[in-house]
């Protein structure tokens, strides 16, 4: 099932538009993350697409038919939210089973179907032998697979996810990633899924649509969001960075005026612009080495697994700087709060200022 999402504006009273005329594709079978910051309109998005919200204008399509004006239950969609949402006085097996239990008399299988459809569903999502238990006796993890399974009871032509992992720690959140992206791929629903976790977006989806203010900043595979960012906006959200204000001149960026660049074959117009680098690609430099590059004060040298972590400050710049070291690399045994430091950068994105 593919969704088309056109020109959808949604305002709520005495608040900012969180929908700004957004549009978006999602392919038939296509797992897509909807990133961005708290208030973006990720979530909006995705309740008006399962027919939860009534937009103030634009369009929903499924595989090319309006369902702008269709309920929720025309729609067929599976929603999973983050906070599971399941019956506590309903045992696991009825509770994956309530969507078929409430259908309509014409339509609700028989109690044997829908037994066997539920013992089903809990096998696939590795919780067989398990459909007798309350959800009070269930763990966080397995209590979200009910409410997946639960969703899919219905056979959804469309399957929607909101958060559906924040309300677990870290361990069972990386574990769920995986599982779900091996069910996505044995299953092939069209699926979107909402989240404001980078990593989790990244190793789960096969295209990321990076939101902001109730638009579409950038939609893409995760290496492209993450390695060609189009905005600075995007660039910031993917993950921590330092930006440098810079003046470009002949290829090269300038701080402050200083001789010496921070930056060169940079192939943007001459004038004020920003230097966007990674704290990875921010890298110690001999002292004597001549080139690009920065000298500053080491302020904060921090040890974190597989790395460390140094804030560097930069005479004439208002902010620090931070640098990822891996440990693998021996100099940083030598990098002492208060010392001199020259580091260089060896990748960087340059955007309008």
């Amino acid at each position: 099932m593919e969704i088309q999402v056109h020109d959808i504006r949604k305002g709520f009273d005495g608040h900012a538009a969180a929908l700004n005329g957004l549009s978006l594709t999602v392919a038939s079978g296509e797992l897509m993350a909807l990133l961005g910051p708290s208030g973006s309109g990720k979530t909006t998005l995705l309740r008006v697409i399962a027919g939860l919200e009534v937009p103030d204008g634009g369009r929903i399509l499924f595989d090319g038919a309006d369902a702008s004006h269709r309920s929720v239950q025309d729609r067929n969609v599976g929603f999973v939210f983050q906070h599971y949402a399941l019956f506590r006085h309903m045992t696991v097996a009825q509770n994956v089973g309530f969507g078929l239990s409430a259908r309509p008399r014409s339509r609700r299988p028989s109690r044997r179907e829908i037994r066997r459809r539920a013992e089903e569903l809990l096998a696939l999502v590795q919780l067989q032998g398990l459909e007798h238990r309350y959800p009070a006796q269930l763990s966080g993890g397995q209590r979200q697979r009910v409410a997946l399974a639960r969703a899919l009871a219905v056979e959804p032509t469309v399957l929607l996810l909101d958060e559906p992992f924040g309300a677990l720690d870290a361990k069972v959140r990386k574990d769920l990633r995986r599982w779900l992206r091996d069910l996505h791929d044995r299953t092939g629903h069209t699926t979107v899924f909402v989240t404001h976790d980078q990593e989790e977006a990244l190793e789960l989806s096969d295209r990321v649509a990076i939101i902001n203010a109730g638009r579409v900043e950038q939609v893409g595979s995760p290496p492209e969001v993450y390695l060609r960012p189009a905005s600075a906006f995007v660039f910031g959200f993917m993950g921590a960075s330092n930006g440098l204000p810079v003046e470009v001149r002949g290829g090269a960026a300038f701080l402050n005026g200083c001789p010496r660049p921070v930056a060169d074959g940079i192939r943007v117009a001459d004038g004020p612009h920003m230097v966007y680098a990674r704290p990875h690609d921010v890298v110690l430099a001999p002292d004597d080495e001549t080139g690009t590059g920065l000298r500053g004060i080491a302020e904060a040298v921090r040890v974190a697994p597989g790395l460390v972590r140094v804030d560097m400050a930069v005479p004439g710049l208002d902010k620090r700087l931070e640098l990822d070291i891996p440990m693998s690399d021996a100099h940083w045994m030598s990098v002492r709060p208060g010392q001199p430091i020259h580091v260089r950068l060896t990748h960087c994105h340059v955007f309008g200022p």
